[in-house]
């Protein structure tokens, strides 16, 4: 597999397994849930605001990043999802306004404590503006600002023309998505990620693949990779809906 200067955001196993959270007491279960539970905030907040798909995508990998060089014990999961949409929506040229995404979580807050809506107040927005517009430049700082983003996405439709299965689309694409909640996107490259999810679509829907020679090397993939990112993703699926977790 090649690298290029552009690919700057994949640390090692050993630093993913030392994280910042990790050396702050959060464990690695409760770490998991709560960076799924970040991605889910990201991708409802972004259907709200009806941004496209590739911005939820974007923004999930932003808070992957920014959570390899900081802890969820020091920075809010809720708002560092709020920032990474607001974030993502700029640079996939759909900007939305903060305050906009700002009301936004604050829905999504309320709806899931069963808690009616009502209005922020002028001071607790302005307040958030400020709060938020701080956490944006830290996170642009901690990414050494190099947002630069390929997902896996970019990959399937072209190597499933190759291997001429189109059936498989829908199936890979959706676990592609599915896959943004773990950090297989700070691990592997997205054209190892996306045979993964092409490995997954065809086993689940039973679409014979070439294996002599094996065909993950036409894309310059590996199977030990494969494997990993079928493991990660078939225990994303066993796993409760992510919670909100003090920590």
């Amino acid at each position: 597999m090649t690298y290029t200067a552009i690919d700057t955001f994949y640390p090692p196993v050993e630093r993913l397994r030392d994280s910042p959270s990790r050396r702050d007491g959060v464990d690695e279960p409760a770490e998991a849930s709560l960076r799924a539970y970040g991605c889910q905030l990201v991708q409802e907040a972004g259907i709200l605001l009806r941004l496209p798909q590739v911005v939820m995508n974007t923004g999930q990998i932003l808070l992957h990043r920014f959570y390899c060089k900081q802890s969820l014990a020091r920075f809010s999961v809720k708002r560092v999802a709020a920032t990474c949409v607001w974030l993502s929506s700029k640079l996939e040229e759909s900007p939305r306004g903060l305050e906009s995404v700002i009301r936004v979580f604050h829905r999504i807050e309320c709806r899931m404590h069963d808690a009616p809506i009502r209005h922020l107040r002028d001071s607790s927005l302005e307040e958030l503006v400020t709060d938020l517009s701080r956490l944006e430049r830290r996170v642009l700082k901690d990414l050494g600002y190099v947002c630069h983003v390929e997902h896996p996405h970019k990959f399937i439709p072209s190597y499933l023309n190759v291997l001429e299965a189109p059936e498989l689309m829908q199936v890979a694409w959706n676990l592609a998505n599915d896959s943004l909640r773990t950090t297989l996107c700070v691990r592997f490259k997205s054209e190892v990620v996306a045979c993964g999810v092409i490995y997954v679509a065809a086993r689940r829907s039973r679409v014979p693949l070439p294996e002599d020679p094996p065909w993950w090397t036409l894309f310059d993939a590996d199977e030990a990779g494969i494997q990993e990112v079928c493991r990660v993703i078939a225990h994303l699926y066993s796993l409760p809906s992510p919670q909100y977790l003090q920590v």
